[in-house]
């Protein structure tokens, strides 16, 4: 029999006895015209795909889509014969039930297989299936954190590792731990409302956790099914991902704090939770801050992420780390911030008396000192190290203040000690930058961290026809925002630095916003970030700004418009796409970031006309891709595959010598990717490793945003030894001078500005203030002000010094080894797929080798043997094992703990 053939009548034959009835054969005479009829359809798709010259590009791209969905693998036709055979099967799968042959004693031995699964929560490798069953493998400080964080569980803690150093994985593998090991039920994620989709994304993606999101009155869970919940929001389902904007709304906040306890709540950007004036020290709190001060008693722990703890004032890392559990004289402000901010000073018999109580404090309740401090003055000097032991551990007595005073290496030594050795040291978690380059100097990462070169493009503005129309909207915006200030209208004003910002994006951003508020519409959703960080009565006058537009600002508007029509050749426009052609001619892709939008798709349309499909955009609409003249929506997903699919072919190509690149699906071409434009929303889901150029097409009042965008890039595993950075700004305005300041001062955004973040949380309020200001010298005023804090900063405590990384100790606790994983991978293949209980209860896993509509969409057909279809009375799934797997595709289902399909079948068990 010829091989063919054969394997085509394999691929129709049943793995179980054929049971013949005479309503089954009566069926199958009826539909075996249609049967042969999708028989034939099917290997016309099938000459269709692999006929290259046949398939136009629309078709193309769909390919790539249907590779990351994994939602629709199969065409009409095939859909139809698939619904055909599960209809001619069913009582087949019936009678299966009945005639399973399976006694009481083999029905016993096929549930016991499932049974280390079940019993995973008790099981001392339970650590290891949780970290060996996601494709996510944490770096050191993240499992650091997660060792250190599930040993005193239930505890609470504050983690604020810099930008990009990926906060969210050690969340992650905190809260999926957790749920496994059955140590929490219920979990309840705020984050806010701009990074909420990023989320819930990453939640299934890389942890395989399953949370109902909720937005707009309804919860939905990642594969698209919703709940509308009836009574009390909160209590409708037990892992709850919400929007921290949502939460401390009034009637919100009360059902939130009237619902059934929590076991963990995760606060991202924590910062947020913050007093109304800081440097103040009044205790004034937000919404949020305290929503979270009543929280904390209705949860078992809480968890807080952000990467800028201290923006303003010690006191709101007093206020996060009060939220996590300080404890004795530390829990009360003036001590705490009294204490840290009183380091730096001379000392005097009374600081050394106040300092001694708290740290005396400190060890009594448990804390413990720094070992690596210790261990060094044992080896360096011996009697220091018990001078300072008996002196602020045990706390024996200052006999004479004024010599202890005078000893001038007691007390610098005592200094270091005394920053330490703190409650930050056990509540909060803080990685830098350094810390990874530390690694990389003891061989742990193989890559370096890349170093970055910052470049300023000052713009000059057209004289003729933009300087004007700068100068128009400049005037209408300060007219009513100070006008709003005048009248408490605090919703108003805040839209006009809105309009402030647009203005310095493009203008044909400021255009499309004005145009809008002749309409009637203020907020957009490019707006939600500049909404995280405002103040409480700025929300509360937008919730309420629902007025009509004046007659006077329309004449305003209308004027502006007529002008924005001649505005003639755009400036910025010109002088971005000269430095792109350059960066292009070094680099292999450029990514740019945009503050709006609208900024956006003006500056693409440009673009495709000078580099086509090698254009694609990343936005809170998705995807989306050139095609044939038009732009079509795809996933998100679709977007990073093809961007960093070329790189990863780049280097490839590079390490044999190879020089020419295509990025290949079923060997049909794809686009090749080079400039990928983003907005700032959208900026959260990207990590970017494998591109080295980036444009700041506008520079946002927040530095901090900057970082953040850099943050993409400026990543472990950055293929790139320099990062090139541009950022754009327009000559002689407010953002440029404030931005020459902090890149002449302080070296902006060349590192990580590290303890100068509560200098720049200061800079979106002075230029507020001085783009605002109505008399010109007041700007200068206020940029003086900015130049001489800069130049002379505040002392404050040093968050590096106060929670010093002890690589030692770091990797003496991650290197101690954890009980095996006794679940891996193939051992959970075997048990469901060869399951013969499954198989009786009408539950089948197809092989690879009989789904070849799958075989069409995988663009790595090595994987497909690890891919199989699940069966389930009518429903199919597409399921894998192993985490690599879907670490590449991520729309099939990942069979570990963590999925709820998982959950269901072990439900039969």
């Amino acid at each position: 029999m010829p091989e063919a053939i054969k394997k085509k009548l394999i691929h129709y034959t049943p793995n179980y006895k054929p049971v013949w009835s005479k309503e089954f054969e009566i069926l199958t005479i009826n539909n075996e015209e249609l049967t042969i009829n999708n028989e034939e359809s099917i290997n016309n798709v099938q000459l269709t795909i692999n006929n290259e010259e046949s398939i136009n590009n629309k078709e193309l791209i769909n390919n790539v889509e249907l590779t990351v969905n994994n939602k629709e693998l199969i065409n009409n036709d095939q859909h139809k014969q698939r619904e055909l055979k599960e209809n001619n099967i069913y009582n087949i799968e019936n009678n299966i039930e009945k005639k399973a042959n399976l006694t009481a004693e083999e029905i016993e031995k096929e549930k016991e297989k499932f049974a280390s699964l079940l019993d995973i929560h008790n099981h001392e490798g339970c650590l290891a299936y949780c970290l060996e069953s996601i494709p996510v493998k944490p770096w050191i400080h993240q499992r650091k954190i997660l060792l250190k964080f599930i040993a005193d569980f239930p505890t609470s803690a504050l983690i604020s590792d810099e930008v990009g150093l990926g906060k969210t994985i050690s969340t992650g593998i905190i809260v999926r731990y957790l749920l496994i090991s059955r140590q929490v039920q219920r979990v309840l994620i705020l984050a806010p409302k701009s990074v909420q989709s990023q989320w819930h994304e990453e939640l299934r993606e890389k942890f395989n956790l399953h949370f109902w999101s909720y937005s707009k009155g309804v919860f939905t869970n990642p594969d698209g099914k919703t709940i509308t919940p009836i009574n009390n929001i909160w209590n409708e389902v037990d892992l709850v991902l919400a929007s921290s904007h949502l939460a401390r709304q009034g009637s919100r906040s009360q059902e939130l704090l009237q619902a059934k306890d929590w076991d963990l709540v995760v606060v991202d950007e924590a910062h947020h939770a913050r007093r109304r004036n800081p440097s103040q020290r009044e205790d004034n709190p937000n919404r949020l801050l305290a929503l979270l001060r009543e929280l904390k008693t209705k949860t078992k722990s809480l968890l807080l992420l952000t990467a800028t703890p201290m923006q303003l004032d010690t006191v709101e890392v007093f206020d996060l780390l009060h939220l996590v559990g300080l404890k004795g004289l530390w829990q009360y402000q003036d001590n705490f911030c009294d204490y840290f901010d009183g380091l730096p000073l001379p000392v005097n018999d009374l600081r050394l008396n106040f300092w001694q109580s708290l740290t005396v404090d400190y060890f009594q309740q448990g804390g413990k000192p720094c070992a690596i401090f210790e261990q060094y003055l044992q080896q360096n000097n011996r009697l220091l190290l018990y001078s300072l032991k008996d002196t602020w551990e045990r706390g024996r007595s200052i006999v004479n203040p004024r010599k202890v005073c005078q000893n001038q290496e007691f007390i610098d030594t005592s200094k270091q000690f005394l920053t330490i050795n703190t409650p930050l040291k056990d509540l909060m978690f803080r990685h830098t930058r350094e810390t990874l380059r530390e690694y990389y100097r003891r061989g742990i990462l193989d890559k370096p961290i890349p170093n970055r070169i910052v470049f300023d493009n000052s713009i000059v503005l057209n004289p003729i026809n933009e300087i004007p129309l700068y100068q128009a909207v400049s005037d209408y915006v300060r007219h009513f925002y100070n006008l709003a200030q005048q009248q408490n209208r605090f919703g108003l004003g805040f839209l006009m630095t809105l309009y402030r910002r647009r203005l310095t994006s493009s203008f044909y951003a400021i255009k499309k916003s004005l145009e809008r508020r002749l309409e009637g519409i203020s907020i957009t959703d490019d707006d939600l970030m500049d909404l995280d960080d405002a103040d409480d009565h700025i929300i509360e006058g937008l919730e309420g700004y629902f007025q009509a537009t004046d007659p006077a600002e329309i004449e305003y508007l209308e004027a502006i418009l007529q002008q924005c029509e001649q505005t003639g050749e755009d400036t910025k426009l010109s002088h971005y796409l000269t430095l792109l052609r350059q960066e292009l001619m070094n680099r292999e892709t450029v990514i740019t970031f945009f503050q709006y939008t609208d900024t956006m798709d003006y500056v693409r349309d440009t673009l495709v006309q000078l580099y086509g499909n090698q254009v694609a955009c990343y936005s809170g609409r998705g995807g989306e891709l050139y095609e044939n003249g038009r732009w079509k929506v795809v996933k998100k997903e679709v977007i990073k595959r093809l961007f960093t699919m070329n790189n990863e072919e780049l280097i490839i190509n590079n390490e044999r010598g190879i020089n020419n690149k295509q990025s290949k699906i079923n060997e049909q071409k794809l686009p090749n990717i080079k400039i990928l434009l983003c907005t700032k929303s959208a900026s959260e889901g990207l990590n970017l490793q494998t591109c080295g150029v980036l444009f700041q097409y506008s520079c946002p009042w927040n530095p901090m945003q900057i970082e953040q965008q850099i943050g993409r890039l400026d990543r472990i595993g950055q293929i790139h030894p320099t990062i090139h950075i541009h950022n754009f700004y327009y000559d002689g305005t407010v953002e440029a001078k404030v931005y020459q300041k902090l890149r002449s001062r302080i070296n902006a955004f060349e590192t990580v500005v590290g303890n100068l973040q509560p200098i720049l949380a200061q800079v979106p309020t002075f230029i507020e203030q001085a783009v605002m200001a109505a008399d010109p010298e007041e700007e200068g005023v206020l940029l003086s002000e900015l130049e001489n804090l800069l130049d002379n900063p505040p002392i404050r405590p040093d968050l590096e010094q106060m929670t010093a990384i002890n690589v030692s100790a770091d990797l003496q606790l991650v290197n101690q080894k954890i009980p095996p994983n006794p679940l891996p991978p193939k051992k959970v293949e075997q048990i469901f797929t060869q399951s013969r209980w499954l198989q009786s209860q009408g539950i089948t896993f197809q092989d690879k080798d009989d789904d070849e509509t799958l075989l069409w969409h995988l663009e790595d057909c090595s994987l497909s043997d690890r891919i199989w279809l699940l069966t389930w009375k009518t429903q199919t799934y597409h399921v894998t094992f192993y985490p690599e797997v879907y670490e590449e595709y991520p729309s099939v289902k990942l069979m570990s703990l963590g999925e709820p399909l998982v959950e269901k079948l072990l439900s039969l068990v």
